[in-house]
C-alpha cells in the first residue's frame, strides 16, 4: 500500500473507532437517544467506507 494512501486508511478507521466507541458508551451510561444513533451510524458507515478504501488500496491486487 503506498504511504498516503496507508495514511488515509489508518485515519478513517481511527475516526470511525472513536466514533463508534463515544457512542456505544454514551448509550450505556445514558441511555439511547437519537443524536447517540446517528453517531453510531455515522461510525459504521465510516467503517465501511474505511475498510472498502483500503482493501480497495491493498498492494496483493496488483
Amino acid at each position: 500500500m503506498e504511504p498516503q494512501a496507508e495514511r488515509v486508511c489508518h485515519i478513517l478507521i481511527g475516526i470511525s473507532l472513536v466514533l463508534l466507541t463515544i457512542g456505544i458508551g454514551y448509550d450505556f451510561i445514558v441511555g439511547t437517544q437519537l443524536a447517540d444513533f446517528l453517531v453510531i451510524i455515522g461510525g459504521l458507515f465510516l467503517g465501511w467506507v474505511a475498510f472498502l478504501y483500503c482493501l480497495g488500496n491493498a498492494t496483493f491486487w496488483g
